[in-house]
């Protein structure tokens, strides 16, 4: 039985919302699968590339090693690089706001596998009220019925709340993943920026010191 048939067909419009939310969190989560896929990067072997470069070519190099990876670490080098004859504490704030701005791409699509997740289970029940009232509805009209039939109205009203939380479990559980991604990411950066400013830092004959070694 076709999945717009479990419920009365002039409520099947519900399942038809149902359908359609589930299209976008699959294509929500497939998409941010691909991007966290695509930036994957060991922060420890890719600071000392950096170093390496830096040491042997130059900022110019660093640079232009830099523009070959589409990875968060990779602008955050780029803001202290870039900004290299300022102070230390501006390049800081430059490179915080480089990894501001990573983080915002990286929970991009959060607010809608949020909303998806928390709406799912609510369709699914508007579905199966609906389709109580009409089930019920039918036994008034008809003046006849039993629990046979009461179940049978039950069952397939039912149908739309497990639908609805068929489409919200992997929903949040994919939204918590990836959360949790960012975050960890993010964490990474920070750490990955101290590097970089002590780096730098030392290069201009400076003595930065990480205040959360």
């Amino acid at each position: 039985m076709k999945l717009l048939q479990l419920v009365d067909p002039r409520f099947s419009w519900v399942m038809t919302v149902i359908l359609g939310v589930s299209i976008i969190a699959i294509a929500l989560i497939v998409e941010r699968f691909i991007y966290f896929g695509k930036r994957r990067v060991k922060p420890d072997k890719f600071f000392e590339k950096v170093k390496e470069t830096f040491q042997t070519g130059g900022i110019p190099e660093v640079l232009a090693l830099v523009k070959n990876y589409d990875v968060p670490f990779a602008y955050v080098v780029r803001a202290g690089f870039e900004n290299y004859t300022l102070p230390d504490e501006m390049i800081a704030e430059l490179m915080e706001s480089a990894i501001l701005q990573q983080r915002t791409k990286m929970e991009r699509f959060f607010g809608g596998l949020m909303t998806i997740g928390n709406v799912g289970p609510l369709l699914g029940l508007l579905g199966t009220v609906l389709g109580l009232v009409a089930a019920f509805g039918n036994i008034a009209e008809s003046g006849s019925g039993g629990p046979a039939v009461v179940a049978k109205g039950v069952k397939e009203a039912l149908y739309t709340t497990a639908f609805g939380l068929i489409v919200a479990i992997p929903t949040i559980f994919a939204f918590n993943y990836y959360a949790k991604k960012s975050t960890d990411m993010t964490d990474e950066m920070e750490a990955f920026m101290r590097h970089i400013l002590k780096l730098i830092s030392e290069s201009k004959g400076g003595s930065y010191e990480d205040s959360q070694a």
